[in-house]
């Protein structure tokens, strides 16, 4: 769609005049649906890795693995923590320039880079998991097949992650360019 055949149909639209508190209500972040399933997903999240968290040690023999691995788990749950709440605040700041095509664009770098950081949280918490409950068993066949087997789980799930960003950037990639953004 040309940007000419766009102005045309915003000037065609009746203009509906809101009152203030309307508008005002408009304007809360806690009245915006999006953000508040999000909001509700990131909290259970968050409970659910910090029910882990504070479990693992004692539920999951945390006190028999060494320090590194106990490391390595506890930095990939707080960072899954960290990375949704970081999700939800990028979803709540989404203009980001002086003008629509700014915005846009700025919001298009800045979902690229989430990306990254998508794929790469995912890595470090499969990778903390897959450490701290395979350290210390023995390695038999079935164990060695068993952990190939949520390896290669794990490896789909992150080429799935990687299409399903990539497809949305590409969506919106391909809407920038149509009006002239990117």
């Amino acid at each position: 769609m040309e940007i000419e055949e766009i102005k045309n149909l915003w000037a065609s639209q009746p203009i509906e005049k809101k009152s203030k508190e309307v508008l005002a209500e408009m304007l809360k972040i806690k009245s915006h649906p999006v953000l508040k399933k999000i909001k509700t997903q990131l909290l259970l999240e968050m409970i659910a890795w910090l029910i882990l968290l504070a479990v693992y040690y004692t539920m999951f023999d945390g006190e028999k693995r060494p320090w590194f691995i106990n490391f390595v788990f506890v930095l990939g749950l707080l960072q899954a923590v960290t990375y949704n709440l970081s999700g939800y605040l990028a979803a709540r700041n989404l203009i980001q320039g002086d003008n629509l095509s700014i915005s846009f664009i700025n919001y298009l770098r800045q979902l690229k880079k989430f990306r990254s950081s998508a794929i790469g949280s995912r890595l470090l918490l499969m990778t903390g998991l897959l450490l701290f409950f395979s350290y210390g068993h023995e390695l038999n066949s079935k164990r060695i097949i068993a952990m190939l087997s949520i390896s290669s789980i794990f490896i789909l799930q992150l080429w799935l992650l990687y299409q399903q960003w990539t497809k949305r950037i590409g969506k919106l990639e391909a809407i920038s360019k149509s009006f002239g953004a990117g």
